[in-house]
């Protein structure tokens, strides 16, 4: 069992759910998420927007074994909730006031009833589809860079509808979206999935799981290799690509599909890239680096390296001996406790905790080993991740500002 200072955890399966509970001391607070992988990519044409717009249905409709929605019941105990929609999963988390260890198992089947497909209406359909109208509104016009390059950086990798729609702020589908269609997409999607569920607080994790009645043993990952498959499968590129989204000044970006090390596991080949980013940011000023659309940890995306900056398309990704050599450790250390760092932010509050615990048993990721890889990576990884990215074919996505704007 992996162990920190503050905090254990375990892991078992009951029927499609593959559960992670991780104590954290003192913890005041229970943090629940849930993940399904059901995301943009798995929209077909026709969809563009149905993943966004059945997380905003499910969060709000799902309802609990006794007849009332989830939300309403975090609500009454002053608990809060999220949903957030990704190209390869969606997320539900809530935080709530510890509950007693008897109502432990009903707050977890609330968690989990939020991917069971409510009743659907056509005014549900309006009601979801004016918020997200409003949402998608209200995130564009308050950056300078709204939606870029996440929107469209993986169409820059590839042909296929899946990965090259704009499934976040192309809303016409979803006005036209009517209860059958969703119904339709649920059903082809949501129903049969596996599901990792994550929860943080401050019980031992084996007197969680005995109170739901798990299956003894640790599980297999919750998500089947035709699932973690699917997304490198679909890589095809690169492809030059122009964003679909205007910015507010000219935006350019560099996008790489850089391929897992021979024989690596995926926690040293998320510690070395989360290192690789933060030191390449010391080293390029001008050019933001990401892995990842929203984060290292945050799905298969992993993989995908993104460099952006607002002029020049021609990005290269730095390399370890281009930094004089009386420097190369000192930015080593700092790079590496940057990445500690992030990790570590997500594991102190009980929310992200959950969070990151049911996006990493999704997708075969062992938490306190990704954090330990972390610690354990030298500078030879970092230098020859950097190799491996520098050689990957770049697809390049660009946004011209609207006539009028920019940089004077």
């Amino acid at each position: 069992m992996p162990r920190h200072d503050v905090f254990t955890m375990t892991s078992r399966s009951r029927g499609r759910c593959h559960i992670t509970v991780s104590r954290v001391q003192s913890a005041r607070t229970m943090g629940l998420s849930v993940v399904i992988p059901v995301g943009t990519a798995y929209e077909r044409p026709g969809e563009a927007g149905f993943a966004h717009l059945s997380e905003h249905l499910m969060h709000q409709y799902a309802r609990d074994q006794w007849g009332e929605t989830a939300e309403d019941q975090i609500v009454r105990v002053g608990g809060i909730s999220n949903a957030q929609t990704y190209p390869i999963h969606t997320e539900y988390s809530f935080a709530i006031p510890a509950p007693v260890e008897a109502e432990i198992p009903d707050w977890i089947d609330r968690a989990i009833a939020r991917v069971a497909p409510p009743r659907i209406t056509s005014v549900d359909i309006e009601c979801e589809g004016r918020i997200i109208r409003q949402e998608v509104a209200r995130r564009m016009s308050t950056s300078p860079t709204a939606g870029f390059p996440w929107i469209d950086a993986l169409g820059a990798l590839s042909t296929d509808f899946r990965l090259r729609h704009n499934g976040f702020s192309d809303l016409a589908d979803i006005e036209a979206a009517t209860p059958e269609a969703i119904e339709n997409f649920l059903n082809r999607t949501y129903r049969s999935a596996p599901v990792a569920v994550g929860v943080a607080g401050p019980w031992s994790p084996d007197l969680v799981l005995d109170l739901l009645d798990c299956e003894e043993g640790e599980p297999t990952t919750a998500v089947t290799d035709a699932y973690t498959a699917a997304f490198g499968d679909l890589i095809d590129g690169p492809h030059h690509r122009q964003s679909s989204v205007a910015t507010q000044i000219p935006m350019f970006s560099s996008v790489r599909y850089v391929a897992d090390a021979h024989g690596a596991t995926p926690e040293s080949t998320q510690a070395h890239s989360m290192i690789a980013v933060e030191w390449a940011n010391a080293v390029s000023p001008g050019t933001h680096w990401q892995v990842g659309l929203f984060g290292a940890t945050m799905g298969p995306d992993h993989c995908v390296l993104i460099g952006s900056r607002s002029h020049g398309a021609d990005i290269a990704v730095p390399q370890w001996a281009d930094v004089p050599s009386d420097r190369r450790s000192e930015l080593f250390v700092h790079a590496q406790q940057r990445a500690l760092d992030n990790i570590d932010k997500e594991l102190s509050s009980t929310a992200t905790h959950a969070a990151m615990l049911a996006r990493d048993s999704a997708f075969g990721v062992q938490t306190w080993a990704r954090r330990c890889a972390v610690a354990q990576t030298t500078p030879e990884d970092i230098d020859q991740y950097l190799r491996r990215a520098h050689a990957a074919p770049a697809g390049t996505l660009s946004s011209t500002a609207p006539a009028g704007m920019g940089r004077s």
